[in-house]
């Protein structure tokens, strides 16, 4: 099971939204929640941690 994800992109070196979409879909999904593409960029697309 996956333990942690960092991130170090934030638009700046590359465009880092596809890969946090993947690996929020993974981790979701392992715990039975399903999100789409959609639902990513309505809810956490530029969301403070």
């Amino acid at each position: 099971m996956l333990k942690a994800i960092i991130f170090d992109f934030d638009g700046v070196i590359t465009d880092s939204e596809p890969v946090h979409l993947k690996m929020f879909q993974k981790v979701l999904k392992e715990m039975g929640i399903s999100l789409n593409e959609k639902e990513y960029y309505e809810k956490y697309l530029g969301m403070d941690d």
